[in-house]
């Protein structure tokens, strides 16, 4: 490895890398914006970033944990192995409205860059694509299945309205209830009903007053899905979903724990019978690598970008990012591509995501992960700087 002094002209070919790959880059984001494909349906999205992968001289792999939407590709050998994490799923009814175009074009062309630079250093790039990001939870799968063994260091820039190199993440937990009780005619003889309605009333009722004595990292929030089918006739069946959240797992289980007691005396109270299920497997918190998020800060700022940090903690979301976190230091830095007042999931974020800014951001997205897998591949004390920071804090 080098001394940070001589990562520079390696740095400029990845630079020049993107730039020359830029048509072609473009014209996938725009291909992608212009298909929205939803959680593990995104068929033309893999098949557009793996037949490019593959004319690179990827060796890719389809249908990876058993997702037919999910693929790895892979070049170089050795290590360090440096992992781009691309995202390509829609949201229903807005399309790219979280400009999940960006994030895996921007993947593909920061791997497309550093495998030019391979004939100069040692090392492995991994590009992993990761299905059901905004429903479903494709990257835990993906852990489970090992996609991530041996791994070095994983990254993807996430499109947003504030550039910051570091948000963290609930952990979340999905869950169905569902009320049994009895139908009887709510007017002629009610006394023969067991109100099934009242129950998941009584249960949210319950968790609202839950809300006022939990931690302000944590939340919990739900729908009713079933209510009854008409006014005149008890509820025998009703239901609802809720979510859990939490900053750190131990809370997570704990906080599960109450909102269930709060159903589970709901149901006592009111005679019905409640079965309460998981839905899906758990969303991890974000873990932090602070080091790896300096150095793509130090790489950004260097191509005329400035960063705008705000309180890592506040206004938070949760993201299967989060799990892969958990195994290998991991960044989702967020690149502005919209003015503050516009946010993921608006209509007219799906318009940035293909706007020039849009464009423009994926293109610094490529250059600024480029060039922090230089720093790790050819900077003799980066990666142990991330490894040590990144061990030294036990995963949750």
């Amino acid at each position: 490895m080098t001394n940070r002094g001589d990562v520079q002209p390696l740095k400029q070919r990845v630079q020049a890398e993107v730039d020359r790959l830029a048509p072609e880059l473009l014209a996938t984001s725009r291909f992608l914006h212009a298909n929205p494909e939803l959680a593990y349906e995104e068929y033309r999205a893999a098949e557009r970033l793996t037949a490019i992968l593959e004319q690179q001289g990827f060796a890719v792999t389809r249908g990876v944990a058993g997702l037919p939407t999910a693929f790895t590709a892979r070049t170089g050998s050795g290590k360090p192995r440096v992992a781009f994490l691309a995202e390509y799923d829609a949201l229903p009814g807005l399309g790219h409205a979280c400009g999940h175009n960006l994030i895996g074009t921007a993947s593909l062309g920061a791997a497309l860059a550093v495998k030019a630079i391979l004939d100069a250093v040692p090392g492995e790039v991994l590009v992993v694509g990761c299905p059901a990001e905004e429903k479903g939870g494709g990257k835990i799968p993906l852990v489970e299945a090992g996609v991530f063994a041996g791994t070095d260091a994983a990254m993807l820039v996430h499109p947003s309205n504030r550039t910051e190199m570091v948000k963290l993440a609930l952990g979340m937990r999905e869950i169905t209830v569902e009320f049994f009780g009895k139908a009887s005619h709510a007017a002629a003889s009610p006394e023969q009903g067991i109100n099934a309605l009242d129950a998941v009333v009584l249960g949210y009722t319950a968790i609202s007053a839950l809300r006022q004595q939990v931690r302000s990292d944590a939340r919990i929030h739900g729908i009713i899905t079933h209510g009854g089918q008409a006014p005149n006739i008890i509820p025998d069946y009703a239901a609802a979903r809720f979510y859990v959240r939490a900053l750190d797992l131990a809370y997570l289980e704990d906080l599960c724990r109450r909102v269930m007691a709060c159903f589970e005396a709901a149901a006592q109270a009111t005679g019905c019978r409640v079965k309460i299920s998981p839905a899906g497997k758990d969303y991890h918190p974000y873990k932090p690598v602070y080091a790896l998020a300096d150095l793509f800060q130090r790489n950004l700022e260097s191509l005329g970008e400035r960063v705008d940090q705000g309180p890592v903690d506040r206004e938070l979301g949760s993201t299967d990012v989060g799990n892969v976190s958990q195994v290998v230091p991991t960044i989702q830095p967020m690149l502005q591509i919209s003015p503050r007042e516009v946010t993921c999931h608006m209509a007219a974020f799906a318009d940035a995501a293909i706007s020039d800014a849009g464009q423009r951001g994926m293109l610094l997205a490529a250059k600024a992960m480029a060039m922090t897998a230089v720093d790790l591949l050819a900077e003799s004390s980066a990666l142990p700087r991330v490894t040590s920071e990144f061990r030294s804090h036990p995963s949750p």
